[in-house]
Order: C-alpha cells, then structure tokens, then sequence
C-alpha cells in the first residue's frame, strides 16, 4: 500500500482520508497529516487512526504521495520548505482554482503534480473526482492516483482547461443539491407537514427518482414527461418553475462557481 502524506486536515482532507480507510486502499497508519492553528488534525486522527505529522520533514518523510488538501486561499501561506521536501515525490492537489502552472512552480522538484477535483460525497465511495497531471503518468504513479481517487468513487480524467467547469458541477454540485433539497423540505413544512415528515418524503423522492433514472436508458426530460399530463399538477408546478426561471438560475449557479474558481487561480 502506498503510504500518503496530507497537507490540511478540513472537510475535504478528512472526506478523501476516510474514503481511503473504507475501501481498503490504504491502513491509518500509512496516512499522515498536517493541519492548521485549529483541532482539525487531532479530531480527524482521533476518529480514524491516522498519524498526525510533528514537522514538515515528518509529513514527507517515507511519503509515497502528498496531497495538497488546504483551502486554496491558504496555498500562498504554505511553509516554503513544502516545495524542496516534495523533491521526487508525487504531488496531488485538491484545491479548486489551482492550476498545474501554479503547483508546478511551487512544488518544483515534484516528480510529478496531479490536480484534482474531488467532491464530499466520496466521503462514501459515492463521490466523482476529475484529475490532470503535469506529465504522464507512470504506471506507478497511476496506481497511486486511482487508489487515492477510485476510494472515493468514480474518477474522469479531463484536460485542465475543463476544470473550471468541473468545479463548478461536480465539486461545488453537492452544495448546489443540498440547498434544493433544504428548499424543498422547507417548501412541504409550509404545505403543513411536519418536519420529519418532509424529509422521508423529499428525501425518498430525490433517492427513488435519481434510482429511476438510473435504471433506464431513458433521458431526464422523458421521464419527467411520463409524469406530466396537460392540465395536470405537475404541469402546474413545471410551469411555475419555468415561469421563475428555474433552469435559467440553475446555469447561473455554475457560471457563478465557474467564475470563481477562475479568481482563484489567478
């Protein structure tokens, strides 16, 4: 198994190190960690086992690979000596809106840098992550890459011009889906059920109608119309989002999150 080093111990380091541990790909004592001024580190080690780092020489001491898991606004406070201790390591980062130009310069005697996108749901093996790397990989290195990646669930490789983009559906799309579904519990509690009742019934019909679509070689827009009939209540309610411009702020949304990872890898 290779053994991991993680800069940064939040949400993100803590979804990916758990997804590891449940599929097997590595054991808690082959991942060490790194984390800032708050109790990140400690916590996370104390759920899972892992081994909290004492330096920056210990973090990368006997790593196989790094990854790089800080908030991106962190990335230029970065200990300086992270960049000459990366020296024929390989280094994978999570940080939205970091380019490999970026990472490369900073983690200048890499072997090679991978830049991903992962999102929280690989917390579960259910998650999507989008990677690119500097040069090609090795077989090694690879193995390395989808054992960190296929942890979390399914992986795409794409060109790093799509990643932007990426960002904004797969990484930034579960905060997207949780707002709607916190809309639509709060939605139904108005309509005078109470709220444990609203969430079996929202939570069941999102789980049930996602199962669906996945079960059939149908598309979104045919089921959706297996449901609807002229003058009926779900025509009412279609013609209300449409009226409201639902698709129209569902693309905004993405353009919103697209833009922003564009800032910040400037």
């Amino acid at each position: 198994m290779a053994k991991l080093s993680f800069i940064g111990a939040g949400r993100m380091a803590g979804a990916i190190v758990r997804g590891l541990i449940r599929s097997g790909a590595c054991v808690p004592s082959d991942i060490k960690i790194i984390g800032g001024a708050n109790h990140s580190a400690k916590d996370l080690a104390k759920e899972t086992g892992v081994i909290i780092a004492t330096s920056a020489e210990d973090l990368f001491a006997g790593a196989d690979a790094v990854v790089v898991a800080c908030k991106p606004q962190q990335f230029p406070m970065l200990n300086e000596s992270y960049g000459k201790l990366s020296k024929e390591k390989l280094v994978l980062s999570v940080l939205a809106g970091k380019r490999l130009a970026t990472l490369t310069q900073f983690f200048n005697s890499a072997r090679n840098v991978v830049r991903t996108m992962p999102n929280t749901p690989g917390a579960i093996g259910k998650g999507v992550t989008a990677l690119c790397s500097a040069k090609t990989l090795t077989t090694g290195d690879r193995s390395i890459v989808e054992a960190i990646c296929n942890g979390l669930g399914t992986t795409l490789e794409i060109p790093e011009n799509m990643f932007d983009a990426v960002t904004a559906v797969s990484g930034s799309g579960p905060g997207f889906f949780f707002e709607t579904i916190s809309a639509y519990e709060e939605a139904a509690v108005e309509l005078g059920f109470t709220p444990a009742q609203a969430q079996l019934l929202v939570r069941q019909t999102f789980l049930g109608s996602l199962a669906l679509l996945q079960s059939t070689q149908e598309t979104p827009e045919n089921l959706r119309n297996q449901v609807t009939s002229p003058g009926g209540t779900t025509k009412a309610g279609l013609d209300a989002l449409t009226k409201n411009q639902f698709r129209e702020t569902i693309k905004a949304a993405l353009l919103a999150a697209k833009n922003r990872s564009e800032e910040l890898g400037k």
